[in-house]
């Protein structure tokens, strides 16, 4: 039977390791400026890391502690006018964080309960692009409703409907149909009951309780009874 023999190499010996201990530093020697180089741009570029990283989260403390301040000092709604600049500051200087996006949510509700609708609305826009917020369907849900509201509030109940439409079709469940009652009210209030028919039509189909039957029915009457629109 053939011997096997081992491919392991035998430890190496001391003479051997001086050798490459020896070859290192004649590298390093003959390439000093190099590896100088090399070893100062790798620590500027870790400083340099390091330091984004530290204002960065610095950003951040910063406006959650402003935020928090904000909010303490929200006791009632005889405060609101007050710390709307507060809010707005908060979202000017740190506009990239994500306390600065909850400034942005709370300022956009307080315009709304003052009944300032086209500043309020402008908001709930400019929230809507929002990245952080793109990327949350149930949040950018929220924000839409909002933003129909605040145009109901200014009585464009034309502009409100087309805003509330497209959850419709997004949504599922009760949440679905308390959308679609709502979008068919905007289009009757707007004059368009040929829209608005449609929507209590379907309404009428998918009627959970027999209680809204009749109401559902009324709705698509006053609808016929208006077909110029």
């Amino acid at each position: 039977m053939a011997r096997t023999f081992s491919r392991r190499r035998d430890p190496l010996k001391e003479d051997e390791v001086l050798s490459l201990a020896q070859r290192a530093v004649g590298f390093i020697k003959l390439h000093q400026k190099w590896v100088i180089a090399g070893a100062a741009l790798a620590a500027v570029i870790t400083a340099a890391v390091l330091g984004v990283s530290y204002w960065q989260q610095s950003r951040r403390d910063a406006a959650a502690a402003a935020l928090a301040e904000a909010r303490l000092a929200m006791k009632g709604p005889e405060d609101a006018e007050k710390v709307l600049p507060v809010l707005t500051s908060i979202i000017s200087r740190y506009g990239n964080v994500p306390a600065a996006g909850e400034a942005a949510m709370q300022r956009a509700h307080l315009l709304y309960q003052l009944k300032k609708y086209e500043e309020a609305a402008k908001s709930y826009k400019e929230l809507l692009a929002y990245p952080a917020i793109q990327a949350e369907p149930g949040v950018q849900i929220l924000v839409t409703e909002s933003l129909s509201y605040c145009y109901e509030g200014s009585g464009n109940f034309a502009e409100a409907a087309q805003v509330l439409q497209p959850l419709v079709e997004k949504t599922s469940g009760p949440f679905q149909s308390e959308l679609t009652r709502r979008l068919a009210w905007l289009y009757d209030k707007a004059g368009n009951h040929q829209e608005a028919n449609k929507y209590w039509e379907k309404l009428l189909e998918k009627a959970s309780s027999p209680v809204l039957v009749p109401y559902y029915k009324e709705k698509l009457a006053d609808a016929a009874a208006n077909p110029e629109n």
